[in-house]
């Protein structure tokens, strides 16, 4: 979608925004109608229901939408044993029963379904995997308990009531991605927050070199990606340790703060990194640009939650063959569309008690 078409939504959204007019907070994605559609199939679509999909747009007629108008898609509701999974080009129900080790009846019970018939970026109801070791137990949020053991050390949302937020971008660098961002951060005078996969270093140095010469923050996102929940105390500290001496050499900095992927970290590793010096950052607003493929969807998943002290995350790379163009089309847009709304965006040492390196760095 090209930037000009997209004005007259963005501006229309910033407008209604400012006036005051409140938005569904859960939405994560925008469905422009297309012609023939009715409400109850693109409820069927998108696996909410027919009512919670009129209530969530305001629809005084549920049986009147008009092509090209756009819709609010909710995320379904799910239950303790599930998640939302998007189906992907050319998968089948029967793939995806085989991918999360579950059966067809399971999946068209929980998600409604009419027929086996799928379509791209669809959203489906799968069972969340269970823990090794024969136990059943299913997976279990353990940031309160982090946040609780060590307080000012590990944060999901910044400390001020002031309309500051955060950008914070993930996995870079790259040569392609990160620089656009960069360019466009530099267009607009926004510093911003990476957090830097080590395996993405090698070769790419003068990205991370650029970064902190234009006065963003880096930040460690561990060396090779994996689930910290997965690994041993050792092992979560040889991810951290390994990015951090990787960077270290090329910004003469060590670093203090820490995104774990996924969000994810042990009781252990945790105490073992903040007795090393490291802060735990995760966020407050998932702009889910990864897995979006407009830059309107995005820019309505970070305004539909976006508050002073949000902490907001984006990624600045992408695995194999992953298109972030949608993340650098809507930075524009997003950074505006916040200023508009009377937000400062700010380094994340403006909206936390945290520094960014470690003393003497």
């Amino acid at each position: 979608m090209k930037n000009g078409s997209r004005f007259p939504y963005t501006l229309l959204l910033t407008i209604l925004l400012i006036a005051g007019v409140s938005f569904p907070t859960s939405a994560s994605r925008v469905y422009h109608v297309q012609p023939g559609n009715t409400v109850f199939q693109i409820a069927l679509w998108h696996g909410v229901s027919l009512e919670n999909l009129t209530a969530h747009n305001q629809l005084t007629q549920a049986d009147y939408i008009i092509p090209g108008q756009v819709l609010y898609i909710p995320e379904p509701v799910t239950r303790s044993d599930e998640k939302l999974y998007t189906v992907e080009n050319n998968e089948s129900l029967f793939m995806i029963a085989q991918k999360f080790q579950t059966n067809l009846h399971w999946l068209r019970q929980r998600n409604k379904l009419y027929s086996d018939q799928l379509f791209t970026g669809q959203w489906l109801k799968v069972p969340i995997a269970t823990q090794s070791g024969g136990s059943g137990a299913s997976y279990v949020w353990n940031i309160p308990d982090l946040m609780a053991r060590h307080p000012g050390k590990v944060f999901l949302q910044g400390v001020t009531n002031r309309k500051q937020v955060a950008l914070t971008f993930d996995d870079g660098p790259d040569t392609k991605y990160t620089p656009e961002i960069l360019d466009l951060l530099g267009q607009y005078g926004v510093k911003a927050t990476f957090f830097l996969k080590g395996t993405n270093l090698s070769g790419q140095e003068w990205v991370v070199t650029r970064i902190v010469r234009e006065g963003h923050l880096v930040a460690n996102h561990s060396y090779s990606h994996p689930d910290f929940r997965k690994l041993t105390t050792e092992q979560i500290v040889a991810e951290v340790q390994k990015t951090e001496g990787l960077l270290e050499k090329i910004t003469g900095r060590k670093t203090a703060l820490l995104r774990p992927p996924y969000g994810e970290m042990t009781m252990a590793g945790l105490d073992r990194l903040v007795n090393a010096g490291y802060a735990m950052i995760n966020w407050s607003v998932d702009s889910k640009d990864w897995r979006a493929d407009q830059a309107d969807q995005i820019l309505a998943n970070v305004l539909s939650q976006v508050k002073p002290g949000s902490i907001i995350l984006m990624h600045s790379a992408g695995g194999n063959g992953q298109d972030l163009t949608p993340t650098v089309e809507v930075l524009p847009e997003l950074i505006t569309s916040l200023q508009a709304l009377g937000y400062e965006i700010v380094p994340l040492t403006d909206i936390l008690p945290v520094e960014a390196y470690k003393p003497g760095a």
